[in-house]
């Protein structure tokens, strides 16, 4: 038992022997026991600093154990002299909620840890082209010739394809024609409308006569009008057999081929920009409080081993039911030029 007033700790050494005594599987005698219990007593007290063992001098079994002991508490402290934790350290640390529930502070040799780390935490994605979309005709026919191959860096408004522009070319001529004709009937509607003004003036025509030629010079101005709309449509008609790039990138993806019917709108060819990349990450919902639009993040890339920066963009609020995920969108920037491309696999950490 424990002396408050001394510190000191008492083992009767009645429990030391007699029927008491500490058994082992091989039944050690009882000298072997008073020294194991001594030796494990002064090595616990001894390195928590609770106390010191009290146990009586005048017996061979005590002494033994106090030789035993003091062997121990050598051993241990040239362990902790080392750098190796000793018993007493591992059992401060176990109990250390014990010791200050009872108002005890530590002892000033037992070793304290205190160990922090940051969370690192990686999704995955793979770069898209900021500014991508499909080429296509805006009238129908057969693709007379493609002028740009997959892979093919292109300028806005570069011709990729032509159709077969035969009949618009015809058509065009046409609404040449009918637009000359129509202002060769404006100017002699003109021609009649101020000879009649003039016979009027001179009494020598009639009021019907007049209106009629101010109605012809309105019909002629109306469809001198109407042909060069017609011109027009014909002109862009013809315009449009040619296929041009809408913006500056690099042709991803040719779907048709030379000879081919296209309708209107059918895809020809895909372009993506290389100049304004971004990354799409999949985050799992419980990481998405993690990320904020306006932060940056660090992309690792590993089939170039090379490593740039991303901001956030945007997080589509909906989750993908399959992966659990949302999807984030970041631009990249520091952009390798010529190495970073669309479709690449992508790391970023939070």
């Amino acid at each position: 038992m424990i002396n408050r007033s001394t510190q000191k700790f008492h083992i009767p050494f009645r429990l030391l022997k007699g029927p008491h005594m500490l058994r082992t599987p091989s039944h050690l005698n009882s000298f072997a026991s008073i020294a194991l219990c001594t030796a494990l007593s002064s090595i616990f007290l001894g390195c928590t600093g609770h106390g010191k063992v009290d146990l009586p001098k005048d017996t061979p079994e005590v002494q033994a154990g106090a030789n035993l002991a003091t062997s121990s508490l050598a051993v241990a402290s040239e362990k902790q002299n080392a750098g190796e934790p000793s018993a007493g350290a591992v059992v401060a640390s176990a109990n250390g909620s014990t010791a200050a529930s009872s108002g005890k502070s530590a002892s000033t040799n037992t070793p304290v840890v205190a160990a922090s780390a940051e969370l690192v935490t990686r999704v995955s994605g793979q770069v898209n082209s900021g500014k991508q979309g499909q080429a296509s005709f805006k009238v129908a026919g057969h693709i007379s010739k493609t002028l740009v191959q997959v892979g093919e860096k292109v300028r806005q408004g570069q011709v990729l394809a032509a159709l077969d522009d035969v009949d618009a070319q015809l058509r065009l001529k046409l609404s040449q024609n009918q637009k000359e004709q129509a202002k060769i009937a404006l100017e002699q509607a003109r021609k009649d409308m101020q000879r009649e003004e003039q016979l009027k003036k001179e009494g020598a025509t009639t009021q019907s006569n007049l209106e009629r030629m101010t109605n012809a010079l309105a019909n002629a101005q109306i469809a001198f009008a109407q042909a060069q709309i017609a011109l027009q449509q014909a002109e862009k008609s013809a315009a449009d057999t040619k296929l041009t790039a809408a913006f500056d990138g690099v042709v991803s993806r040719r779907l048709k081929v030379e000879g081919e019917y296209v309708a209107v709108g059918a895809p020809v060819f895909e372009v993506a920009s290389m100049s304004e990349l971004e990354v799409s990450l999949r985050v799992p919902e419980n990481l998405i409080k993690k990320v904020k639009p306006g932060e940056k993040v660090t992309l690792s890339i590993p089939s170039l081993g090379k490593d740039t920066q991303a901001k956030i963009l945007r997080i589509v609020p909906v989750i993908q039911e399959n992966s659990r995920t949302f999807e984030v969108i970041g631009r990249v920037q520091g952009a390798l030029p010529g190495e970073i491309i669309p479709g690449q696999f992508v790391e970023a950490q939070l």
